[in-house]
């Protein structure tokens, strides 16, 4: 079975990156995967293994724990300490740990799982400069993509390009709402865009639209409680909708005063 029968498409640009680099270099880093219930988190993590490791090695290689369940600093000295140290007459290289639900860890647990404790000299000087952020990103999108571009750059930290912003701009205020949702539904899916992220980029872009003051504030009160209700876990395709008929609203308004 291919990894890509089995996974939601709205986390497709996740595994392009995975199975395309890092599984079949078998030099898979640690990984967080977030998002709503239901998008394939799991599936994802559980897909990935299935590629590296064969089925009489799986249970020996692969870990699987519900961090809302096993959430004490016990689980981490004991089940995944154990399991990381043991060696495995069936296969060579690196175990795997999926922690589902890692949040819900205590805090004891997660320090725990770290390799040793942290220098007391401040850190932000170094892992948080311009430079080091830098070079993070595009040393993870040369490993991803083999070669560093703002597109390849963007796509890499799951954040949308300015022409995506732009075209999301264009079509919520010229489309009709049928064809603006499809276009952008698409959009979010095939780049693995997730839409408060959208909403942040397109904040910023409102303030360059001609809007009469009042208009503008209205929208960015719409956008900000569409904010909060992601915030809270709704479905992102009702704040999507919600999203549109503001900007719709908004265009009618501006059509009809003019």
């Amino acid at each position: 079975m291919r990894v890509l029968d089995i996974i939601d498409k709205d986390l497709f640009f996740i595994i392009i990156i995975v199975k395309c680099k890092f599984i079949s270099e078998e030099r898979l880093p640690h990984l967080l995967f977030y998002g709503p219930p239901g998008t394939g988190k799991t599936s994802t993590i559980l897909a990935c293994a299935k590629q590296l490791y064969k089925d009489k090695e799986f249970n020996s290689m692969v870990l699987e724990l519900n961090a809302s369940d096993d959430r004490g600093i016990d689980v981490v000295r004991g089940p995944i300490l154990s399991f990381a140290s043991t060696r495995t007459i069936f296969k060579k290289g690196f175990k795997l740990v999926i922690l589902d639900e890692a949040d819900a860890m205590t805090q004891d647990a997660q320090n725990a799982l770290r390799r040793g404790s942290v220098p007391s000299a401040p850190l932000s000087a170094h892992l948080l400069s311009p430079q080091m952020a830098r070079w993070l990103k595009n040393k993870s999108t040369h490993m991803a993509y083999g070669k560093v571009t703002e597109e390849t750059v963007y796509t890499c930290t799951g954040h949308p390009l300015r022409s995506d912003i732009a075209n999301i701009l264009d079509w919520a205020l010229n489309k009709d709402f049928t064809t603006a949702y499809k276009q952008i539904l698409q959009l979010k899916t095939l780049k693995g865009l997730a839409l408060h992220d959208i909403l942040t980029e397109v904040h910023l872009l409102i303030h360059r639209v001609d809007f009469p003051p009042s208009i503008r504030m209205g929208l960015l009160i719409k956008l900000a409680d569409i904010e909060y209700r992601l915030a809270s876990g709704t479905n992102e395709k009702i704040q999507l909708s919600s999203m549109l008929a503001a900007f719709q609203a908004v265009r009618d308004i501006v059509v009809s005063d003019g």
